[in-house]
């Protein structure tokens, strides 16, 4: 195959004229076709401009977006919303979000599953600034979870979790995915949605779980 075929994910981008998280995502869901050479992505140039001739006359950026989208929220649900998460300290917090995951079927122990956060969270602290914590385990385990599911647990008064600003946190997402492509697809969506630094405010003032889920929603372009 000629060099020229294969383009980088830089190159993907420029081409399709949307981000390169938005190309990731696109690979994520299968839109796009790449492969993984070391830790660089490739594409052949011939399916991008298949992908790209289908879908030209509406917006390639708002099907980018629609298909983005819809796949995050079939991980979440007003029921793995709790609006009153309780707990003095970052260990009773991991606790009580193992609870939550347990009791909407999406673990299968608690004690596992605490153990399992707990030991992230003494490599470093997953509160990632902002009043924001991103949960999950080092690792994917598909045997300890019923089907792949996001939590949010929010905390009023804010913990001390020794986030990476040192500020309290106030929203927890417990991120539980049963492959790694759905975790890195979770992660990048949710960092792209927290850009906005006046989302954790909204939320904290949202008045119910439909009005939350709608803030989770990512702008189209």
């Amino acid at each position: 195959m000629k060099k020229d075929q294969i383009l980088t994910l830089e190159e993907v981008a420029k081409m399709l004229k949307i981000s390169q998280e938005t190309v990731l995502n696109l690979i994520s869901q299968k839109e796009l076709k790449g492969k993984k050479v070391g830790n660089q992505w490739r594409l052949e140039k011939n399916n991008i401009e298949s992908w790209q001739n289908k879908n030209e006359k509406p917006n390639v950026e708002k099907i980018a977006y629609e298909n983005v989208v819809s796949r995050f929220f079939a991980f979440i649900s007003s029921d793995f919303i709790d609006l009153d998460l309780q707990g003095k300290n970052r260990f009773e917090i991991l606790a009580n979000m193992a609870k939550f995951a347990k009791e909407n079927r999406i673990c299968t122990k608690t004690s596992w599953l605490y153990e399992m956060l707990n030991k992230r969270e003494e490599l470093i602290s997953t509160g990632i600034g902002n009043g924001i914590a991103f949960l999950h385990p080092r690792m994917v385990f598909p045997e300890k979870i019923g089907f792949s599911g996001i939590l949010l647990g929010i905390s009023r008064d804010g913990i001390n979790f020794r986030a990476l600003d040192n500020f309290p946190v106030n929203l927890f997402f417990l991120i539980l995915m049963e492959s790694e492509q759905q975790h890195l697809f979770t992660l990048s969506y949710l960092s792209q949605l927290f850009r906005d630094g006046k989302l954790k405010d909204k939320i904290l003032s949202a008045k119910n779980k439909k009005e939350i889920l709608k803030l989770l929603t990512l702008k189209g372009k």
